[in-house]
């Protein structure tokens, strides 16, 4: 699995680390179920770990990361996005909210504030039982509207 990676760092020494893992052809055919005429077609899972989980991080920081990620989707014009919400614990100034719904929406934001083309579709899924719901989304074009139901029930399953 290829990746392409970047960190961005706030000015208080905060670090998130971004990465798009990118699915082999093999993944693509025997988990996917991708059909071979999409074989050029690049999905990439968009991972983000953040070097310290107690401090808090600018927002600014997520700004850039959603513009970064972004142009890459822009630079690859053959490519599908996923994203999943972590459930992992998170430390934030709002403790009534899910730290899945908080990522969620702080991400949701941040999409359409840097969106710019309305060549880009989304996808929303919602996974697991009530309570313990996670969010993903996958951003396509439209010439792959045709596979994204199988990238998305793979994303069901993960």
């Amino acid at each position: 699995m290829e990746s392409v990676e970047k960190i961005f760092s706030d000015k208080e020494g905060n670090h998130l680390l971004v990465a798009l893992y990118f699915y082999d052809v093999d993944y693509k055919h025997d988990i996917l179920r991708i059909p071979e005429e999409y074989d050029e077609l690049e999905i990439a899972d968009i991972v983000i770990t953040k070097a310290n989980v107690e401090a808090p991080i600018n927002h600014g920081v997520f700004f850039r990361m959603s513009s970064w990620l972004l142009e890459r989707f822009f630079q690859q014009t053959n490519s599908i996005f996923t994203f999943v919400c972590s459930t992992d614990e998170l430390d934030t100034n709002h403790p009534e909210l899910l730290p899945q719904t908080y990522r969620w929406d702080l991400f949701n934001a941040l999409y359409r504030r840097v969106r710019t083309d309305a060549a880009i579709n989304v996808q929303d899924i919602i996974i697991g039982p009530e309570g313990y719901q996670s969010y993903g989304r996958a951003f396509y074009r439209d010439r792959h509207a045709s596979v994204i139901h199988l990238i998305t029930s793979n994303l069901l399953e993960k």
